[in-house]
């Protein structure tokens, strides 16, 4: 989870920083130094962080041993380091290209590997009665899609640079499938049991797992990517069956009920409804997006703007909201530092207000919401940064408690 955290801080926000700015990389080869940017955040940080906590929940909503070493710190640094090697491959591309496709060959292994261990774990009822495994599984395939379809698009690159498109699938692939497929798999057993929930019925878990994964499936039939035709009604209809599982699993779960209590301890019990709020604003983009007459003209800044509602504005707070039952539960019985980590969490949905507003009414924001921009990438790279400091107090806190 540090690792991941790092990952994020000292390359990927970077990228995104001087992206914004047009300076250095992020001028002269801006196009390479935004889909490197993309792909640090999302396979760098996203993937890393997610697939470690995925191996804690494994274990211990299974009931079975830990995975060994190699498995839990294996997969993610394979999918860690091919991201790093990829991207410096792509900004670099005039003295390190050699090095993209192997980077993505490596984060693909990782990704397979991550799907296995999913499919191999036993779960402890039959399917049909509790669904949830079904969510583990489906984003460890969404995974390797993910993977696959970057692997492709490294081969396809001129310069270093891959088609809008394609970069576009392979972003959202990963946060629909991938991402959003795990975060419901932990949620149904975790904010059952931490924020006093009752799940919904099986029924219902099978509604939201067909119309989620269904809709990213015809979302991507949609695009046109390599030889494909587009398909004109595909693209809407994926945006809109996506919206309409994250809605209903939300009112389902009554995950944002719990914000009724106000602000009250454990943390969690408020942080996670405030990060889901998050998935919230995305599905209704999404939806608004669809139904508006000329709502696909969008341009590069305002599709990057919807985006970022999803990944900086719900999944990375929500990834440091569960770290505070994680670092207690499976680290050292408390979190070192918890105002720290609580600031850091809060700190993400403020630097994705000031990432987002800039550019989602307009096709290219002027000079002030450039600096908003970057002023967002410094803000979450000063979040990430306290993420990471208090994920290495909870290993030094663990490792002295081995000691004796």
């Amino acid at each position: 989870m540090a690792a991941g955290a790092i990952v994020a801080v000292v390359a990927g926000l970077v990228l995104g920083i001087l992206a914004s700015l047009e300076v250095s990389v992020g001028g002269d080869r801006w196009t390479q130094a935004v889909e490197a940017h993309g792909r640090l955040q999302l396979f760098g940080f996203a993937a890393v962080f997610i697939t470690a906590l995925a191996f804690e929940f494994l274990v211990r909503l299974y009931q079975r041993r830990p995975f060994s070493l190699c498995v839990r710190a294996g997969i993610p640094a394979a999918i860690g380091l091919g991201a790093l090697v990829q991207s410096a491959g792509q900004v670099y591309e005039a003295s390190v290209g050699v090095l993209a496709i192997p980077g993505a060959m490596l984060v693909l292994a990782g990704s397979v590997a991550f799907a296995v261990v999913t499919w191999r774990t036993a779960a402890p009822r039959r399917v049909r009665a509790d669904p949830q495994p079904l969510f583990f599984r489906a984003g460890g395939l969404w995974l390797v899609a993910a993977s696959a379809l970057s692997l492709w698009t490294a081969t396809r690159a001129e310069g270093g640079a891959v088609l809008p498109v394609e970069s576009h699938a392979v972003a959202e692939v990963f946060l629909r499938g991938f991402v959003m497929n795990v975060i419901i798999a932990v949620a149904l057993r975790a904010f059952a049991g931490h924020l006093d929930l009752a799940p919904p019925s099986a029924r219902r878990q099978l509604i939201v797992f067909g119309l989620m994964n269904g809709a990213t499936v015809a979302w991507l039939a949609g695009q046109g990517l390599g030889s494909l035709p587009e398909t004109g009604l595909a693209t809407p209809a994926g945006d809109v069956g996506f919206a309409a599982g994250v809605l209903l699993f939300t009112v389902w779960f009554g995950i944002l009920r719990p914000l009724r209590e106000g602000f009250r301890e454990p943390r969690y019990r408020w942080l996670i409804p405030i990060a889901w709020s998050g998935a919230v604003v995305y599905a209704v983009l999404l939806a608004g997006v669809a139904f508006w007459p000329t709502g696909y003209d969008l341009s590069l800044y305002q599709q990057g703007a919807v985006r970022h509602v999803f990944m900086l504005g719900f999944v990375a707070p929500l990834m440091l909201a569960m770290a505070h039952i994680v670092l207690a539960r499976f680290g050292t019985g408390r979190v070192p530092a918890e105002n720290v980590l609580t600031a850091a969490c809060l700190l993400l949905v403020v630097a994705m207000l000031l990432r987002v507003l800039p550019a989602l009414f307009v096709d290219t924001p002027g000079n002030v919401g450039q600096w908003l921009m970057a002023s967002a990438g410094f803000a979450t790279m000063g979040a990430l940064a306290l993420a990471a400091f208090v994920c290495l107090r909870t290993v030094a806190g663990m490792r002295r408690l081995a000691a004796g």
